[in-house]
């Protein structure tokens, strides 16, 4: 795994808090890394050559243990996903995941999200964009380090086809509202449900242990839809 630092000191949406590797994360990590990963280059992947087909992508940030990419993928082999996250023992765990159900439509980048859109995902190349429980930073000290503001939207604008989708839920109420006043700000994406409301929650929206976890805590989901028009 080839993470590269960046040049420029930037806040970054995520703290590295990883504990121990397990030994069946290190064992996938050393053995399939090759195979599923894709280390980190300023320069944009040839999506065909990766994945060894032409398919539609869905970009799934933060993916944790890869709970909600595995599940997609499995219910969806015609798609090809793209799974982007920091932290090595939640990506020695998919890397598992995938071995196990011998899946070939699933690749993985270890490094910053905004650096990967900015720099590797080719521009209008991407058909969805999944953001599901991003790390709140509840503390008002800390919104600054949330990964959804104007800088991110306009990453995925420029890597979105034109009517693609991007679905983003959390169990955050401050945060919800934060997003819901950035987009009615922003140019280039429509509310799928109308302006100034919060989608249904999707069916097809694998339920993860971040959302158990939130759900358990007695808090509400929001779920947001939105095209880019």
């Amino acid at each position: 795994m080839n993470e590269s630092p960046s040049q420029h000191r930037t806040i970054k949406s995520f703290v590295r808090r990883e504990g121990r590797l397990t030994k069946s994360q290190q064992y996938a990590l050393e053995h399939y890394w090759d195979k599923h990963g894709i280390n980190y280059q300023p320069e944009p992947i040839n999506l065909e050559h990766t994945f060894q087909r032409r398919a539609p992508l869905i970009i799934d940030i933060g993916v944790g243990t890869g709970e909600s990419t595995l599940q997609h993928a499995l219910i969806h082999p015609e798609n090809n996903y793209l799974a982007i996250e920091v932290h090595r023992p939640g990506i020695g765990q998919l890397l598992n995941k995938i071995e196990n159900n011998k899946l070939t439509n699933i690749k993985i980048i270890n490094h910053d999200v905004i650096e990967v859109l900015q720099n590797q995902i080719p521009a209008n190349s991407t058909n969805q964009i999944f953001i599901f429980f991003p790390d709140p930073w509840p503390k008002k000290r800390h919104h600054k380090r949330r990964l959804i503001n104007s800088k991110l939207i306009t990453l995925i604008k420029k890597n979105m086809l034109h009517y693609g989708r991007l679905h983003i839920a959390t169990d955050w109420k401050d945060y919800a509202e934060h997003i819901e006043t950035l987009f009615k700000t922003e140019s280039g994406f429509e509310n799928l449900v109308g302006k100034q409301t919060f989608s249904p929650r999707p069916t097809w929206r694998i339920q993860t242990r971040y959302e158990s976890r939130g759900l358990r805590l007695e808090h509400k989901v929001w779920d947001f839809c939105y095209t880019k028009c």
